[in-house]
């Protein structure tokens, strides 16, 4: 191979080494915010710094920044150090001369970026190559010093054949990493290929896996870069002893049993992962750091510590609602995160609502409940849970005085499967359009969720498949009926950046073993309203008697809905909504089907979009408004 391939024929000879021993400094996760390459940041912002003294000796100089291409001025600029803090003047000739040096290395390392490993970077100051200027000679006799960048680009070069393999033989298809033969050869994808790599490795158990050597050559006849890697990949590691750091009210061991990272087993990152996510959900903490060692420990295992920061055990929350439907309302809650050292959590809640509806009538809503909730009672993925609530309802539909409790298990059977069954109680007193009347029910609700969005306020991909069921017995009336309720919503982003969004939803119900009248008529299906059919008040859109809504025995809902982000904040959505409540225990039998079209905004925060939707039936119910206005917190569905 000949000398013109093993050297860089415009770089100083020793460039492309400086490069390929830096690299190693970027194999490593880099801040969201900034770009770093061969160890150097070349955009994004530096953390704040505190304001400094004043300079000593300091050396004032203008700057010049010349490129050959118009096409790379931009970033060339904001890379340059000498460019971007020439208002900053370096302490003295020394300082000047090594803020030279470094940028160069970063004007080099940028050239790189953008596959141009045939240019040149002359620095002059005062007309002298900075690699000349004596260390003690004085740059700014005659006012501030006189600096020139020239950068020539030079041409592009893409990748050959990489040549990729473990230090035990076995090839690497670098490919499969976007170190591609005939493709740019910009280096941040060499940089993102050992990662890469390296994450690639560590899934498969590997844990001290890390790159060995590495080595490119520019070749200038070609104009192509050589990449030659070689991987160690290290033993196959399995999980150390884990212990706990940081830990002051809550049990220690209560932590290791629910980050559930058994000793002995093979290594796994995503199990590390999920063990994190898992005590963050916990709510005790600030934070939750989880440390690998650096080394093999005994038979080649990964010790862990778990650092944890522990947030104040109590809460105390007020709250102020408004509904143009349902006036006023204030609530307060009190909570205790860890009432017993394990992360066992009570909930004390109050809410009054309905001030100002209809017409500053007497019938307000009161609501007041207690839960506890307790994780980790079978295995880690496992939480108890109980509440006892009182309650006072006025709808349209019914009035309701009830007292209540329940008591029931909730599983994680994975990331994106989970279940819940309980045992509920009620005692209730009605007056609906059919009269007065009261209920004890003993009912057993339970239910799956499948759940593959990929963010829960504001989904762009996956869906979510909900399958519920409750039997339940009225030990007052002797009568029993089974509530059955499935729904599935889906969600496509149409283009590559997610601004427009197209989403499906449809929810069927039925209840089985009863009359109309015989089921209590806060379980009976209603539709209509924000989260049901637009367009319609809440509760109307399905069976009614004397202009009051009824309930039916089964339900059907439909809705599409286009959602276009105009904007990082704005966006907007335009959606049909269709179906309705109906008498007969079979969905779309006994009543009538409602549409309702509308259009909304979307203001987009960091916890979920506001929504405001406005709709309009499309078969107007007599007395009802002409359309509606639903205000929330995330879509629709």
């Amino acid at each position: 191979m000949n000398s013109d391939r093993r050297s860089m024929s415009k770089f100083p000879a020793t460039a492309i080494c400086i490069a390929a021993a830096l690299l190693a400094a970027v194999s490593h996760a880099t801040p969201a915010s900034a770009f770093e390459l061969f160890g150097i940041r070349l955009w994004g912002r530096e953390q704040p710094q505190e304001i400094a003294e004043p300079v000593p000796d300091a050396v004032p100089y203008n700057v010049t920044l010349g490129v050959d291409d118009a096409e790379f001025q931009e970033l060339l600029d904001s890379v340059s150090i000498l460019v971007s803090e020439k208002d900053t003047p370096p302490s003295g000739t020394i300082g000047l001369l090594t803020r030279s040096k470094n940028d160069k290395k970063r004007l080099v390392a940028a050239l790189f970026s953008v596959a141009r490993y045939g240019g040149t970077v002359n620095i002059l100051i005062n007309g002298t190559p900075f690699e000349e200027v004596p260390i003690d000679a004085v740059l700014n006799s005659g006012g501030p010093a006189s600096v020139s960048i020239r950068v020539e680009v030079g041409p592009a070069f893409t990748f050959a054949e990489p040549d990729a393999a473990t230090t035990t033989g076995e090839p690497i298809d670098l490919s499969q990493y976007d170190v591609v033969a005939g493709e740019p050869a910009r280096s941040e994808k060499i940089v993102d290929a050992e990662r890469k790599l390296i994450v690639a490795w560590h899934e498969q158990g590997y844990a001290f896996s890390k790159i060995a050597s590495r080595e490119m050559i520019a070749d200038h006849q070609s104009r192509t870069l050589e990449v030659d890697l070689r991987l160690q990949p290290g033993p196959l590691a399995v999980f150390g002893p884990v212990t706990v750091s940081g830990a002051e009210d809550v049990d220690a061991a209560f932590i290791v049993q629910q980050a559930n990272i058994p000793e002995g087993t093979v290594y796994n990152p995503k199990r590390l992962r999920d063990a994190s996510k898992r005590l963050r959900a916990l709510g005790v903490f600030d934070s939750v750091v989880i440390v690998e060692a650096e080394t093999p420990g005994p038979n080649d295992s990964v010790p862990i510590t778990i650092e944890v920061s522990e947030r104040k055990p109590r809460t105390i929350g007020v709250g102020l609602t408004a509904a143009t439907e349902d006036g006023l309302g204030a609530e307060a809650f009190w909570v205790h995160r860890n009432l017993f050292g394990r992360a066992e959590t009570l909930r004390i809640e109050g809410a009054v609502s309905g001030v100002g509806r209809n017409n500053f009538s007497t019938s307000l809503d009161y609501h007041v409940a207690a839960t506890f909730t307790k994780p980790g009672v079978w295995g880690p993925t496992t939480s108890f849970r109980s509440r006892l609530e009182a309650q006072v309802q006025d709808t349209d539909a019914f009035n309701k005085n009830s007292v209540s409790g329940s008591a029931g298990l909730e599983r994680e059977f994975s990331d994106e499967l989970i279940g819940q069954i309980d045992v509920e109680v009620e005692y209730a007193r009605f007056e609906d359009t059919n009269g007065p009347s009261t209920s004890v029910l003993v009912s057993v609700p339970a239910q799956l969720v499948l759940d593959t969005r990929d963010d829960r306020l504001n989904p762009t991909t996956g869906y979510r498949l909900l399958l519920a069921a409750e039997p339940t017995y009225d030990v007052h009336n002797g009568n029993a009926f089974f509530k059955t309720q499935a729904a599935y919503s889906t969600y496509r982003s149409v283009n590559a950046d997610d601004t427009l969004v197209l989403a499906g939803r449809v929810a069927v119900g039925s209840i089985l073993g009863a009359s109309l009248t015989e089921v209590p008529a806060d379980r009976r299906f209603y539709a209509g309203g924000g989260g049901s059919i637009r367009g319609y008040e809440f509760q109307h859109a399905g069976p009614r008697s004397g202009g009051n809504p009824t309930g039916g025995l089964s339900v059907i809902e439909t809705s599409v809905e286009a959602r276009y982000r105009l904007t990082e904040n704005f966006g907007l959505a335009a959606f049909v909504d269709s179906g309705g409540a109906f008498t007969s225990s079979t969905p779309g039998q006994g009543g009538r089907w409602f549409t309702g079209v509308g259009v909304g905004g979307r203001y987009l925060t960091p916890v979920g979009p506001l929504r405001v939707d406005v709709g309009v039936p499309l078969d107007k119910i007599s007395g009802d408004p002409d359309f509606g206005i639903y205000l929330g917190l995330g879509q629709a569905f």
